[in-house]
């Protein structure tokens, strides 16, 4: 009789236990976090719901908002950035964009999409050997191209690079501006991830992510940044601009002068917005000649460790940076060694010669 009540009283304890359980997390007790959020780099828990953090943007979607992507890794384009090529399309609905110089003082742009890829991007142009290590980086991300460098092509093959430009993927012309044919390929990229799922680049693979902060938190001291001026090789048809607007606490984009030599506002061709991010980074490396390279290209050091700023909350941060590895993800730190803290957002690198330095002019 004592061993059945005994029995009888474990039971209903655990019973008790189990629905104490089941209402504790009903009511939203702590929540939890998927394995898959975690992953991509969520640390926060949250009590009615599960989050899904974009790793690029630090940006929070429910799981049902972000199902469409999640688990897709991210696309990157290849963007023209010659004055021809202006207005671009597409660049507006980037998560993170990349400003390299590819020739002669000319930057190309490296957009990356995940959460909103677009119908129409560019116009295309072709790849180098240093933008396929951003591709690396972020995510072994699927990268649309036309035309390769001899170190990109090699890159592609040996490394190897989720290339489609060599896998299939699709663009057409479109010459409204009547300029010339290199400036007139774009793509479309809902269809560029199709054809990506459809050569096998499924899953993904981890991104390191930032870390993220609110709007104008942290960094109280920090000197007040309200425009900053970047001449990659000198002043002319490709200076980047970037001015602080207080009401979306982000940076409006302008790139080159116009002939009253006043800075032109960078907008998307489709909707004529102005292009804005909420965190602008400069990225200071060494440039250096290619031995050997019979057009004399250039190639730009992006491993390794150097000095940059940034710019957030209209404010502007001395920072160091460091990239252990061809796929490892830069990291950026402050003045005393602390991992920087961005805002949830859009970002816009710039990556600018180390000899250069001086032609940054913040005011």
């Amino acid at each position: 009789m004592k061993q059945f009540a005994s029995i009888f009283f474990g039971v209903l304890i655990a019973g008790l236990l189990v629905f104490g359980g089941f209402l504790y997390f009903k009511k939203g007790g702590s929540g939890f976090i998927s394995p898959i959020a975690k992953n991509f780099g969520t640390q926060q828990k949250y009590s009615n719901d599960v989050f899904f953090q974009n790793p690029l943007t630090g940006e929070e979607f429910s799981f049902e908002a972000a199902s469409p992507w999640k688990d897709i890794r991210p696309l990157a384009v290849m963007v023209n950035n010659y004055i021809d090529a202006r207005p671009q399309s597409g660049l507006i609905y980037a998560d993170l964009v990349y400003e390299i110089v590819a020739e002669g003082g000319i930057a190309r742009l490296l957009p990356f999409f995940l959460s909103n890829v677009p119908e129409k991007i560019g116009p295309v142009r072709s790849t180098r050997e240093y933008y396929l290590v951003l591709v690396k980086e972020l995510g072994d991300a699927m990268l649309m191209h036309i035309g390769w460098s001899p170190q990109a092509l090699e890159a592609i093959e040996t490394w190897p690079v989720r290339s489609l430009g060599r896998g299939g993927g699709d663009f057409w012309r479109d010459n409204p501006r009547n300029v010339a044919i290199e400036h007139t390929a774009y793509t479309n990229g809902k269809e560029l991830i199709k054809t990506g799922l459809e050569l096998g680049w499924t899953g993904t693979r981890d991104i390191k992510a930032w870390i993220f902060k609110e709007d104008k938190k942290e960094y109280p001291t920090a000197k007040t940044a309200s425009k900053v001026v970047i001449d990659f090789w000198y002043k002319g048809d490709y200076t980047a601009a970037f001015e602080y607007d207080a009401v979306s606490n982000s940076y409006l984009r302008f790139v080159g002068y116009d002939e009253n030599d006043k800075l032109i506002a960078h907008k998307d061709q489709e909707t004529n917005e102005q292009i804005k991010s909420k965190n602008v980074i400069v990225q200071f490396v060494p440039e250096v000649p290619i031995v050997g390279d019979d057009k004399n290209r250039l190639t730009y050091e992006l491993i390794g460790a150097g000095k940059g700023y940034v710019f957030l909350d209209g404010k502007v941060i001395e920072v160091t940076w460091s990239k252990a590895a061809r796929d490892d993800r830069t990291m950026f730190y402050d003045m005393d060694g602390n991992e920087m803290q961005f805002n949830k957002g859009k970002f816009w690198i710039c990556v600018v010669p180390d000899r250069n330095i001086d032609q940054v002019v913040i005011n």
